[in-house]
């Protein structure tokens, strides 16, 4: 198997008329989501499916692709990032393990907060060991592992996802008497599913489209 090469201009597509239309998107589309959660709009009540946020989630990967396949500059840009960066943003992840902690304070269910969390946790540690052996060892980084830890961050988040929305008052898998997830739709904690997950299944998307298109 050949040796993957990582492309090292991403300042240089950052700073592209293309990477500052993406920029002023990307800060466009947080103060919308950071608006709509201070007013309450992801904020459903118990035994209503939280659609706003599940729309929130879905709908940047959607503009996403429909951008990548019809935008030329754009899937340069895209094209043009750093896979290692990509990975590395990753290491955030780890503030992840505050919905464990949220769990032992009998804010959230042992059901999402405990998966979720530790979850998050995985992927973060990985993307830290991954993200470094990409700059010091490249020719020991192979598509596969590459893959298989992207693999694992985006299954994460459908899970928890998915488990967030399940252990909502009143879903299949909430206990009676026991905390549910709502939390989850006030602000803050509203940014994690209609902005910090979207933002990192996008970066998923992108490792993905860059190991298919990059030389074996």
């Amino acid at each position: 198997m050949g040796t993957l090469v990582f492309n090292a201009a991403g300042e240089q597509a950052a700073g592209t008329a293309t990477g500052r239309t993406v920029l002023l998107t990307g800060a466009g589309w947080f103060l919308a989501v950071a608006v709509m959660a201070l007013a309450g709009l992801f904020d459903t009540a118990p035994g209503e499916r939280p659609w706003p946020v599940l729309f929130a989630v879905v709908l940047p990967a959607i503009v996403f692709s429909v951008s990548y396949l019809g935008i030329d500059a754009f899937r340069a840009w895209v094209m043009a990032l750093d896979m290692r960066h990509l990975v590395l943003l990753h290491s955030w992840r780890m503030i992840g393990m505050g919905f464990v902690f949220l769990y032992f304070h009998d804010r959230l269910p042992a059901l999402f907060a405990l998966p979720a969390g530790l979850g998050d946790a995985a992927a973060a540690a990985g993307a830290v060991y991954l993200g470094i052996a990409m700059y010091e060892k490249p020719e020991r980084v192979t598509r596969r592992r590459i893959l298989a830890w992207n693999s694992f961050g985006l299954l994460d988040f459908a899970a928890a996802v998915s488990l967030g929305v399940l252990t909502r008052s009143g879903e299949a898998l909430h206990s009676s008497g026991q905390v549910g997830s709502e939390i989850m739709g006030t602000f803050p904690l509203a940014l994690i599913p209609v902005f910090a997950v979207p933002f990192f299944v996008i970066t998923h998307l992108i490792i993905y489209i860059q190991l298919r298109r990059a030389p074996a």
